[in-house]
């Protein structure tokens, strides 16, 4: 993994999108509705939007504090989605230089 695919920061825009900055310092979104639509079980949680919108990042990766289900004797309480795929399934934004920067310390 390189660093251009570690999240720095990221904010939600609302229907499950998110915009995030890399690293690099590259601004980019990302729909989730695909990827939710297609999936059970640890996704689950994550369809419902007053949990999706409350990710942050850790370690340059989106994470969820959520409550899965077991597997064996331990309680799974972070999700979190892979860099390389939520890099590969983004679409950069373009504007012209200095039109944008996300000035968030935290997810809203």
């Amino acid at each position: 993994m390189t660093p251009s695919m570690l999240i720095e920061r990221a904010v939600y825009l609302g229907n499950f999108i998110i915009l995030f900055e890399t690293q690099d310092g590259e601004m980019r979104t990302i729909d989730f509705k695909p990827l939710l639509s297609g999936f059970m079980g640890a996704f689950d949680s994550l369809r419902n939007e007053e949990v999706f919108k409350k990710f942050y990042v850790d370690t340059g990766i989106l994470t969820w504090d959520v409550d899965l289900p077991k597997k064996s004797d331990k309680q799974i309480n972070q999700f979190d989605i892979a860099p390389e795929y939520i890099f590969e399934n983004s679409t950069p934004v373009v504007m012209d230089k200095g039109e944008y920067r996300i000035n968030v310390t935290q997810n809203m």
